[in-house]
Order: C-alpha cells, then structure tokens, then sequence
C-alpha cells in the first residue's frame, strides 16, 4: 500500500515539474514573439531599390549631352557722318529770330515778384510782433494792479487769477471781457478796469490783434 501511493505521489510530482516546464517555455517564446515581428518589419525593399533607381537616373543623366549655344552674331551699327554744310551760304538764308522773342530774352524779371516775401514768414513775423505787444501790455497791467489793487480784497486777504481778452489796432482797445472769472467780484471788476485806464500806454500798432492775457492779482 505504501508503495502505491509513493508512486502516485511521485507520478503527480513529475507532472508538475513538466507542467511548470512547459508554462515557462509558452511564456518566453510569447514575450520573443513581439521583438521578432518588429524586426522583420522594420526592414523596407526601399533601402534596396532606390539606390539602383539613382545610379540609373545619374547614368542617363550623363549621357546627355549638353546643348550647343549658338552665338549670335553682333550687329555693328554703322556711324553716319553728317552731311558737310556748304560754304557759300549767304546771310539772308540764315533765319533770324523775331522781334518777340528777342524782346522776350532782353526785358529783364521783375524784382518785385522775386524778392516778395513767402507767406509763412509774413505769418511769423506778425506772431513775434503779437507776442511782443502782448509782453509789454501784460507788464503795463501788472504794474497798475501793484499799485491800485482792490481795498476789498486787501482787507480780506483775498487773492487770485482773472483770464482776460480783447482785441487791439490802431483805434484802441475794444471788445474786452472775462474768459474766466477769479470767483471775487471786486478781483474781476478790477481787472476790466485795468485795461480800460492803461489802454493809452499800449504800444502803437497799425495791425488788428485779439489778446488773451491773465491779471493776476497777488499779496506779498
């Protein structure tokens, strides 16, 4: 009895051993299987056909032969010498100029037109000639409100700015009032008062001018 199950056991062990045998070959030629496709795959006919279709093309290449340029032959313009003039040619064949183009060539260009001025430096010159009056008459006001300035404003410590404007020719001052008000009465009122009594002071000018000017009007 001992004997029948030792062999039974023995059978079943070397069943195993072969079973675990046969698992492990299955399972390696699986995995080799994959490397194997991939080799056999990753070869083209390309790396072998496409050299032998260059030699072709850079043998047929070679063998033709180049054209041959034709040169074309240079045309050579001929010089033509001008016909020698005769020399017996009387004065009276020779035609003179008219009357009207010799007096166009001798009357000389008028100065006047040459010399004018352009416009832009007529309109700069009468901008320094603005700003100019415009400096005096500004320094003509300030010295009159340093010297009148408003009793009000002075007992009440107040001070400020008054935006003037006016226009100004040969006939005076016209035309003035305040493009914006210091917010003070008496501070604005002196201002159009200021104009008024210096306006005889202004320098002289024959040209009409609209100034914009600011009376400021300041305790020290």
């Amino acid at each position: 009895m001992k004997n029948k199950i030792g062999l039974v056991s023995g059978f079943m062990v070397s069943v195993f051993v072969h079973f675990g045998i046969l698992l492990f070959a299955f399972l390696f030629l699986k995995e080799q299987a994959p490397i194997q496709k991939e080799l056999f795959h990753s070869i083209s006919l390309n790396d072998y056909i496409v050299p032998q279709v260059e030699q072709k093309i850079e043998q047929s290449a070679a063998q033709i032969e180049p054209e041959k340029v034709i040169e074309k032959e240079q045309i050579v313009p001929k010089k033509v010498q001008p016909k020698p003039m005769p020399k017996n040619i009387k004065n009276s064949q020779i035609p003179k100029s008219s009357k009207a183009e010799q007096t166009a060539q001798n009357t000389p260009t008028n100065n006047a037109t040459n010399n004018a001025p352009p416009k832009e430096n007529l309109a700069q010159s009468l901008a320094k000639e603005q700003d100019k009056i415009a400096a005096q008459i500004y320094k003509i006001i300030s010295a009159y409100i340093i010297k009148n300035y408003p009793k009000d404003a002075l007992r009440r410590n107040q001070s400020g700015s008054v935006l003037v404007s006016f226009n100004y020719n040969s006939s005076g001052v016209s035309n003035a009032q305040i493009l914006q008000s210091s917010n003070i009465k008496s501070l604005d009122k002196a201002s159009l008062d200021a104009i008024e009594k210096t306006k005889h002071l202004f320098p002289k000018t024959n040209k009409n001018f609209a100034f914009t000017l600011p009376v400021r009007f300041a305790i020290k």
